[in-house]
């Protein structure tokens, strides 16, 4: 792993010995080449816990399918292809904590650019074109990898990742301080409301594609239901993925309700996310409108 303490020091991993114990870190570039300029000695961080927070902000990236979405152009891709990318990020996501050091390793070292260590933050810097080639192609993708056939990366395919960390020294040691609930998930209060309409939307929205009905008439009188409210419900099919795995998931805003979700959902993914109160996945996502 390379990392970058401040902006413009770039760290590499190193270790030392103490009582016959093995103790691995990461240390400034600058102080390698320079000993002078190490100053408290807080260009050196200990590698596991920097390690730690990588991997927890990796899992999270590919457990979230806003962030697949968004990140990795999904959102422009078909549907089927789409689901692919979420589905395979998430096996990813499951299988990595259970890989031995070297499987790891070969897995993150694929798509893992740059760690840039801040005073109050760590930024993770993946290639979006390598993670797509690893969730497409597993393993053979990590043998490519190993024959050195991969194209170098430009500045355009990388993805920021933003941990939030602050380096404090304890004791003669660089410690990384997290914010408490780091890894707790937010509370879920789930809206029966909400996920009976998304689901109604779906199961309604398949009905149009396989051709059992043709227009909201029909389908209203399917479900047996006024044709007004079938076409509030329906527009909820369109929602972006984010948007439905929080509502199914309970995560939604406090004051989202089915009245205010079936008023009007508009056909950019952006928009909704404003509209509705959640949070833009990162910046500079892309809009996954309805086409």
């Amino acid at each position: 792993m390379c990392c970058r303490p401040g902006s413009e020091n770039v760290a590499h991993a190193s270790f030392t010995t103490k009582r016959g114990r093995r103790y691995r870190y990461y240390v400034s570039q600058s102080v390698i080449k320079n000993p002078a300029s190490r100053g408290d000695g807080s260009t050196r961080v200990p590698a596991p816990a920097l390690e730690e927070r990588v991997i927890e902000k990796v899992l999270a990236f590919l457990r979230s399918d806003a962030d697949v979405f968004d990140r990795l152009s999904a959102d422009r891709e078909s549907p089927a292809i789409s689901k692919k990318l979420a589905s395979a990020a998430k096996a990813l996501a499951a299988c990595l904590p259970s890989l031995s050091s070297d499987g790891l390793r070969d897995r993150l070292v694929f798509f893992l650019r740059r760690v840039v260590i801040r005073d109050n933050s760590i930024e993770v810097m993946i290639s979006s074109r390598d993670l797509r080639q690893l969730l497409q192609n597993g393993d053979k993708a990590i043998a490519v990898n190993s024959l050195g056939a991969r194209k170098p990366f430009g500045g355009n395919d990388l993805i920021s990742l933003i941990v939030e960390a602050k380096r404090k020294k304890r004791g003669g040691e660089v410690h990384l301080v997290v914010p408490p609930n780091f890894s707790n998930p937010s509370p879920r209060h789930p809206k029966e409301s909400l996920i009976k309409a998304v689901a109604r939307a779906h199961s309604w929205y398949e009905k149009v594609i396989q051709g059992q009905v043709s227009d909201m008439r029909s389908l209203a009188q399917l479900a047996g239901l006024t044709e007004r409210y079938v076409g509030k419900v329906f527009a909820c099919a369109f929602l972006a993925p984010d948007i439905i795995e929080s509502i199914l998931e309970g995560r939604q805003p406090h004051d989202l309700n089915f009245e205010k979700l079936c008023r009007h959902v508009p056909l950019s993914w952006v928009e909704q996310r404003a509209q509705f109160g959640f949070s833009p996945c990162s910046t500079g996502h892309r809009d996954g409108s309805v086409q």
